[in-house]
């Protein structure tokens, strides 16, 4: 692999791992503003709240919409998605093994 190749395939791998943990980031949002509104019993918390968690679920949402439309996750098709995990490792392994 020539060194440019290496550097351009390292930027799009460093994209996606960015993008990737944003993505997981959000979805643990929404879980705890979503047990959040379930704990509390102050109606003014839990609008807060409610406005906190949906704000997350459109972080969320937008997050996934980029990566899907980057071709960085396959969420309607789990082969897809396999076999680009199985690409990315092959090619992390590649980096480093030179």
């Amino acid at each position: 692999m020539e060194l440019l190749d290496k550097l351009k395939t390292a930027g799009k791998m460093r994209d996606e791992v960015i993008a990737t943990d944003f993505l997981v980031t959000a979805k643990a949002a929404v879980r705890t503003y979503a047990v959040a509104i379930t704990e509390t019993a102050s109606p003014e918390v839990r609008d807060v709240l409610k406005k906190q968690l949906n704000e997350a679920i459109d972080t969320h949402a937008k997050i996934a919409s980029y990566m899907i439309k980057n071709e960085m996750y396959h969420a309607y098709d789990i082969n897809e998605q396999l076999s680009h995990d199985k690409e990315k490792v092959k090619k992390a392994l590649e980096m480093v093994n030179g």
